[in-house]
């Protein structure tokens, strides 16, 4: 009987030391930092499902012409407006950013907005955790010449202005 109850014993051993074992292994994993390349500035010429020179003729109604020229204009500096509604969600606006080219890397960005402080946060905002988030009904100024650092400080820290609705709903503006 002492034989058994010892054999039992060292069983439940085991298969805490397993599950502890699996724990640790989870939560170093998903600390683990994306590829460094990714966290680049992806550039103009990243190749993405489409460019928001795209955006502007389907959604704006621009002509290809007007579209590929909007962001050369004196004073645009080759950034773009980000409008952030009162419907969108992080993953829509990370997935937004991935496939209009401005970051490499879901991922990347995810985890840039994760570990920048945010010295504004809001109780109106789409909440990245409880010490960050991203203000709703505002719009940030955006290039692809951004790393996803520089993408995140700016969607946590720095919109450069909000509006109370938004009729047409558009996700970029030139």
């Amino acid at each position: 009987m002492g034989m058994i109850k010892k054999l039992l014993k060292n069983r439940y051993l085991v298969i805490v030391g397993i599950f502890l074992v699996l724990g640790v292994s989870v939560f170093f994993l998903s600390e683990k930092e994306p590829n460094m390349d990714n966290f680049q500035a992806p550039g103009r010429d990243w190749s993405s499902p489409k460019k928001v020179e795209d955006y502007f003729v389907e959604r704006l109604r621009m002509t290809p012409e007007e579209a590929s020229g909007i962001r050369s204009k004196h004073g645009v500096d080759g950034m773009v407006n980000l409008r952030i509604n009162d419907k969108t969600t992080l993953d829509a606006l990370i997935g937004n950013l991935y496939y209009y080219g401005f970051v490499r890397d879901q991922d990347a960005l995810r985890y840039a907005l994760e570990h920048t402080k945010d010295s504004t946060p809001s109780n109106n905002a789409i909440v990245i955790d409880k010490n960050r988030t991203i203000d709703l009904n505002s719009e940030y100024r955006i290039s692809e010449n951004m790393d996803v650092w520089q993408i995140a400080d700016i969607l946590l820290n720095r919109p450069s202005g909000h509006f109370t609705f938004d009729e047409y709903n558009y996700f970029f503006m030139p």
